[in-house]
């Protein structure tokens, strides 16, 4: 226990400084090409923008700070020649590796919670806010002349008030089998759990009966047209209600460029989702099983940094490069499989997982078939 508790002692610093530094730079990368229009904005709130996306770059750059940690531990210790007084003493390099798994694991494990519970709220921030900071207001008029899933029904309008987040020229449609929902607004507003919408009509037509093509025009539209209401008074709501956060929607439908805001639960059922395209069933898909992905990673790159730690890392210089070469193979790798994963190439689970799989057997075959590390 001593020992497991002087390793960590030398690890920790070195991971926390790791993790600084990779995720500082991780969030000032995906902001340069924003930072003209971050220009001119209040400090302090653009302060809390860039603060709200370090749990998306913690998540990222973890398995990475995690191998410079790693590295530069186990180098030092080896450059001392601490490591060759203490396996001299009958410890195997496996027993030293048992603080640093366990370090690995409680790394993937909060990675995988974050990805669940911190990350979809923090996304959502990060795009909603984005757009106040820069014109002013929602990002609602980013979402004019799209269709948004919304619920059941797909949603789209052809203009916003800015001021008042108005929207304007709304259509909202649902199919139920061979039966399509229609409900048409002249203006609706987001409000708490739903859409409130003025002037509306609504309508359902029961596509499946022109089939028949028998009886007179006015029967066959009867029975084309099974319900049609119109608003008692143009300030007379009707409310639909949905999951969605509005928030949500600016983010992921805004165009800004910004993190999923899917948890890993969300992922998976969208992806199982038969109402959805094969397409979004297929990207969904994809982000889940990377969700996966990163933060096992904490442990595939742990394998390899232990025994390159040992021969290689007896310096600092030598540990920071032998972490840029690990970290490059690894995100080729990972990027590559997510690339001919969503092209259909290979299937989903085979691209997002191939390369913490090389990397690990790599790890594990460094770590076992040389006889001098045994």
């Amino acid at each position: 226990m001593r020992l497991d508790r002087y390793l960590l002692r030398e690890c920790l610093p070195a991971l926390l400084f790791s993790l600084l530094l990779y995720s500082g730079l991780a969030v000032t990368s995906a902001n340069f090409p924003r930072l003209q229009w971050i220009i001119g904005t209040p400090l302090w709130g653009m302060l809390g923008w860039l603060a709200l996306q370090l749990p998306t770059a913690i998540v990222q750059t973890l398995p990475i700070a995690l191998l410079l940690a790693v590295l530069l531990t186990f180098g030092r210790l080896a450059a001392a020649n601490e490591l060759l007084a203490v396996q001299a003493g009958g410890v195997a390099l496996r027993r030293l590796s048992a603080p640093m798994l366990a370090l690995g694991l409680l790394a993937a494990g909060c990675a995988l919670a974050m990805n669940q519970w911190v990350l979809p709220r923090a996304n959502v921030r990060v795009g909603a806010l984005w757009w106040e900071l820069t014109s002013g207001g929602s990002g609602l008029f980013r979402l004019e002349r799209q269709s948004i899933p919304l619920g059941e029904f797909s949603l789209s309008f052809a203009a916003t008030d800015r001021r008042t987040d108005d929207l304007f020229g709304v259509r909202l449609e649902a199919w139920r089998g061979r039966q399509l929902s229609v409900v048409l607004a002249e203006r609706a507003r987001f409000v708490e759990g739903g859409l409130e919408l003025y002037g509306y009509q609504n309508a359902v037509l029961d596509v499946g009966s022109l089939r028949d093509g028998a009886g007179t025009p006015e029967a066959q539209l009867q029975a084309l047209v099974r319900l049609h209401n119109r608003a008692p008074s143009p300030d007379a709501p009707l409310r639909i209600t949905f999951a969605e956060d509005v928030d949500e929607l600016i983010t992921r439908f805004s165009g800004g460029g910004f993190e999923d805001t899917r948890s890993v639960t969300r992922t998976l059922r969208d992806a199982n989702d038969p109402s959805l395209s094969a397409a979004e069933r297929r990207a969904a898909a994809v982000l889940f099983h990377r969700k996966l992905a990163e933060p096992f990673a904490n442990l595939t790159l742990l394998a390899v940094a232990l025994p390159l730690a040992v021969l290689h890392a007896r310096s600092r210089s030598v540990a920071f490069g032998l972490s840029l070469a690990v970290t490059l193979a690894w995100y080729l790798l990972l990027t590559l499989g997510q690339l001919l994963a969503q092209a259909g190439v290979l299937p989903v689970w085979l691209g997002l997982w191939f390369g913490n799989a090389l990397l690990l057997l790599l790890g594990l075959y460094l770590l076992y078939a040389r006889t001098n590390l045994r």
